[in-house]
């Protein structure tokens, strides 16, 4: 929303309270347990595709989650035509250094379109009707397409 109205973002929480690493999956330790309402989950297919595309580019990188899911938003940053900017809340030198590898990290087209590709948000009616359920009369054609900006 903020590329397409050509404003500036700060993006709060890269790691989705910890989500994107995939640490969930194996226990609840972290953010998990004592801030369950401010911590994403996987509650749905999408944000099971998104995790399982974040882990499998870091075994294919051989990088941390982390890692890959800092250099996709610095990536997403970079492409942007607007100011992006991630605020990353590390709160042990660990998380720190690892955040700051990210910087040196390129995910190339590949990686970075296939994370792209799963995290797109549904942009829901009228935008997923099928051709022949478009609206009637005069051109619908804007009912079927969603601008992307470009760099």
């Amino acid at each position: 929303m903020a590329e397409a109205l050509g404003v500036g973002a700060a993006l709060w929480s890269p790691l989705g309270g910890g989500l994107l690493t995939g640490k969930y999956r194996s226990g609840d330790e972290g953010r998990l347990l004592g801030y369950k309402p401010l911590v994403h989950t996987e509650d749905g297919t999408r944000k099971t595709a998104i995790v399982d595309a974040v882990l499998q580019a870091a075994g294919d990188i051989a990088i941390s989650p982390a890692q890959v899911a800092v250099a996709w938003l610095l990536e997403r940053a970079r492409r942007s035509p607007t100011g992006v900017v991630p605020i990353t809340g590390p709160r042990i030198t660990a998380q720190l250094d690892s955040y700051l590898g990210a910087l040196s990290v390129d995910l190339g087209d590949a990686v970075f379109g296939r994370l792209e590709e799963v995290s797109r948000i549904d942009l829901g009616q009228p935008y997923d009707l099928p051709a022949g359920e478009r609206p009637l009369g005069g051109d619908a054609s804007g009912f079927l397409t969603h601008p992307v900006p470009t760099a």
